[in-house]
């Protein structure tokens, strides 16, 4: 039986913040560089491998609050609960997301950020809105997103090896050593590049948008997404397996040149052709030059980043099914399982090829030193509702 071990997949495929709203997009020309760099920032150990990349910022007041740094949003914006420490509201905005569904925020004016010490440039305006999915979906509190309007005037430079975030002077890039240069387009104020999509295809021109608020690899317009998914496109030989409606995972793609393994695709809406996630750009060091428009690449693995306590929780499972031992995988299976872990790794779903069912595990252990247990074990259908239960051993 094969094992595939991937992040585990947000519900909603693409930056839930990359609105299509004109009122707050800025031109290109208008990128100017901070002034003042923060200090460098340690990254969180799943960003990238299973979790969105996060920064805590601090209010005036010296409240610190966890951010999502998202390229896919237009603006920064706030959690809801937020709003008595916001003053007067200044209006409301109907906007739509990317994938055509409208919502309703709440306007402010924007309040002062700070990473350590250091003041961030944001817009004039910040919005409310309710981040309670995504703080459950990251298994810890989401209290912001730090978007365009922000990152705008900075050049990033994400170093997933070494697990840190940095912020470079624009004028003292050294490009050769950044890797491969892509030059950025906006929409929307969310950076783009046109390129071949990461499954290949005729167009060499494809808008892909940028997009770290996206956790996996990344996403198709849902047209595109369904010609991928039903014509059941191969790839250097290597079939493309689907899942369910709402992802596609391949095995194998070769994109500008670089060869990369097991990419999960979703499905992103209608708002832009194609997505480039945080699982991807993480196989890379990623330098993100916004003053200059200017993305660098530099390709640092093949595979999926993976985190050394989710390889061994999945370890475990793998042990558990080959004793014969994993409820709902019989030990003469010989299909494949899918193990998608949350990104606080004790939980993982299992797919079987074929079966429109899927088998959940929580496992847990008191600390690193200690064994993993099998906590609970159960199954649900496609439309998520249980529809079994089986005791653990």
């Amino acid at each position: 039986m094969k094992t595939i071990l991937k992040p585990r997949t947000l519900g909603i495929f693409v930056s839930m913040m990359l609105w299509c709203s004109c009122a707050t997009t800025p031109h290109p020309s208008a990128f100017i560089a901070a002034p003042e760099l923060p200090v460098d920032v340690t990254m969180n150990k799943d960003a990238g491998c299973g979790n969105e990349l996060f920064v805590t910022l601090r209010l005036e007041s010296s409240e610190e609050l966890p951010f999502v740094v998202d390229t896919g949003a237009t603006s920064t914006s706030l959690d809801k609960s937020l709003k008595p420490k916001l003053g007067k509201r200044r209006g409301t905005m109907t906007i739509a997301s990317w994938d055509g569904v409208k919502h309703e925020v709440d306007l402010y004016v924007a309040p002062k950020l700070y990473l350590g010490r250091t003041p961030l440039m944001t817009g004039s305006e910040i919005w409310t809105v309710d981040l309670k999915h995504l703080s459950s979906q990251a298994c810890r509190p989401v209290m912001g997103v730090l978007g365009m309007d922000c990152l705008r005037h900075y050049c990033i430079q994400l170093d997933f090896e070494a697990g840190k975030l940095r912020f470079l002077d624009p004028d003292h890039v050294n490009a050769a050593q950044q890797g491969k240069a892509f030059q950025l387009t906006f929409r929307s104020g969310c950076p783009c590049i046109q390129h071949i999509g990461l499954l290949g295809g005729t167009s060499t021109n494809l808008l892909i948008g940028i997009d770290t608020g996206h956790r996996v690899d990344g996403a198709l317009e849902s047209g595109l997404f369904r010609e991928v998914r039903e014509q059941r496109l191969r790839l250097e030989g290597d079939a493309v397996h689907g899942q369910d409606s709402g992802r596609v995972w391949f095995s194998k793609c070769v994109w500008d040149g670089e060869s990369y393994t097991n990419l999960l695709i979703g499905n992103g809406g209608n708002f832009i052709g194609s997505v480039i996630g945080l699982g991807f750009l993480a196989r890379h060091l990623v330098a993100f030059d916004f003053p200059r428009r200017t993305m660098y690449l530099n390709q640092t693995s093949v595979g999926p980043l993976v985190d050394e306590n989710m390889e061994a929780a999945a370890e475990f499972l793998k042990s558990l099914r080959e004793k014969g031992q994993l409820p709902g995988w019989p030990e003469n299976d010989k299909g494949t399982i899918y193990l998608e872990a949350f990104p606080n790794f004790e939980a993982f779903d299992g797919r079987k090829i074929g079966d429109s069912s899927t088998y959940h595990y929580k496992i847990s252990r008191a600390s690193e030193a200690s064994p993993w247990k099998l906590q609970k074990a159960w199954r649900t259908d496609q439309n998520d509702k249980t529809v079994e239960e089986y005791s653990v051993p």
